[in-house]
């Protein structure tokens, strides 16, 4: 008897692993097919149908974020992954403020926009080349991370005056497998004082180191990816910083701030 559940134990385990190969592989398939889609359809519409600017964006924004939404239901569904969010009203309620996270997995901007209804982002430059994702990050305006830095900071700086929130990951690329933290780039801190605007931070947990950067997307792990999001409260740009210092060493010292919050949550929250 022992031998047949084990049998049985070992097909069912087996199957398991071949289904969520195929969804995830599927899954890949329609999130870039639908990048493509709307840049070939719905974003060549809205520039017809809205000649400001600055609307089309956030229309474009906001049809983004409910695709990601979209996407996040059907992992669910198909069992390849499930996301638990606590804090999510907080993204929802923002005005003004640059989100930030922690940059664990792949799928990390897509679980973020996918509970917010528009934002603007910090995207890599080769997205930009992306023949799926270009035609939707240009018409989103998204910024590219490949602009002189001052020029960075500056657009950064101005979207959040205007009342946009800002989305960027601190890292500046995905965390390295086995580490909970990579180094932190200071862009964020330079944004948050030159706007001046206080920030969100997102703590993005996984229950598989999977998705890493160099980790291809068909390494499936042993079983479905859970994510757990906290969203945390505000951190303040100017508090407990001399105000009076240069600003290299008022980036230095938020830079130290934001450090100590992601390390000292990372080491002891759970997916």
């Amino acid at each position: 008897m022992d031998k047949v559940r084990f049998t049985l134990g070992k097909v069912a385990y087996k199957t398991s692993q071949a289904w969520r190969l195929f969804a995830t592989g599927m899954a890949f398939c329609l999130f870039g097919g639908g990048a493509l889609l709307l840049a070939l359809t719905l974003f060549p519409l809205l520039m017809l149908l809205l000649q400001n600017r600055a609307k089309r964006r956030k229309v474009a924004q906001l049809v983004i974020c409910r695709s990601f939404r979209l996407f996040c239901f059907i992992l669910d569904v198909t069992g390849v992954a499930s996301v638990h969010i606590e804090g999510r009203e907080k993204l929802l309620a923002a005005h003004g403020k640059l989100i930030i996270a922690n940059h664990p997995t792949l799928l990390d901007v897509v679980i973020i926009l996918a509970q917010m209804d528009r934002c603007q982002c910090v995207v890599k430059h080769q997205l930009f080349r992306n023949p799926f994702m270009a035609g939707v990050v240009r018409a989103a305006g998204f910024i590219r991370n490949d602009d002189n830095p001052e020029k960075l900071v500056a657009d950064a700086a101005r979207h959040l005056r205007e009342g946009d929130c800002v989305m960027i990951f601190p890292e500046g690329t995905r965390t390295a497998s086995g580490e909970k933290l990579g180094p932190l780039q200071r862009g964020v801190a330079n944004i948050a004082i030159t706007a001046p605007a206080d920030l969100i931070p997102v703590i993005v947990r996984c229950n598989h180191d999977t998705l890493k950067k160099g980790t291809p997307w068909y390494r499936i792990p042993p079983s479905k990816i859970r994510y757990n999001v906290r969203v945390g409260s505000t951190i303040s740009a100017t508090e407990g910083i001399d105000l009076s210092d240069v600003r290299a060493r008022r980036a230095r010292a938020l830079t130290a701030v934001i450090k100590h919050y992601f390390c000292s949550r990372l080491n002891h929250d759970h997916a």
